[in-house]
């Protein structure tokens, strides 16, 4: 496994991967935070300790696809919600100064690498699940 993530991984997916493990954290926690507000009451014998490894479940099967996708099944992938922006004009001098460089973005990078960051992100947060499903609440 480490030999494949240091082939298939470049530095400059580390941003992208964050965005994403930390996006998808966020979005199924609030999902389950609601569930546990709202349907909760009337399910009493499930507990958020019990929803947690479910949640996990959840993304180690996306994780899985993703893995199928690389592997060459066509599975479609999801449209993005915002258009993509267009690149501003630069005028390019002597000196070189990559601040004004724009970071890499998911879309930016090819589809390889897209489903590359997809595939540690979702492994990433069934782990992040599984993990505090082990911790009393």
């Amino acid at each position: 496994m480490r030999n494949w993530v240091s082939k298939h991984f470049q530095r400059d997916m580390i941003r992208p991967l964050i965005y994403k493990i930390f996006t998808r954290f966020i979005l199924m926690l609030l999902v389950l935070l609601l569930w546990n507000q709202y349907l909760q009451p009337r399910t009493p014998h499930l507990t958020l300790r019990m929803v947690f490894p479910v949640a996990g479940i959840v993304f180690l099967l996306c994780a899985y696809l993703v893995y199928l996708r690389m592997d060459g099944l066509n599975i479609p992938r999801m449209k993005p919600l915002k258009k993509p922006k267009k690149d501003p004009f630069r005028a390019y001098g002597d000196m070189t100064d990559y601040l004004d460089e724009p970071p890499v973005s998911f879309e930016d990078l090819p589809k390889e690498e897209q489903d590359t960051c997809s595939l540690l992100a979702n492994i990433s947060c069934g782990i992040l699940f599984f993990l505090a499903s082990c911790f009393p609440l």
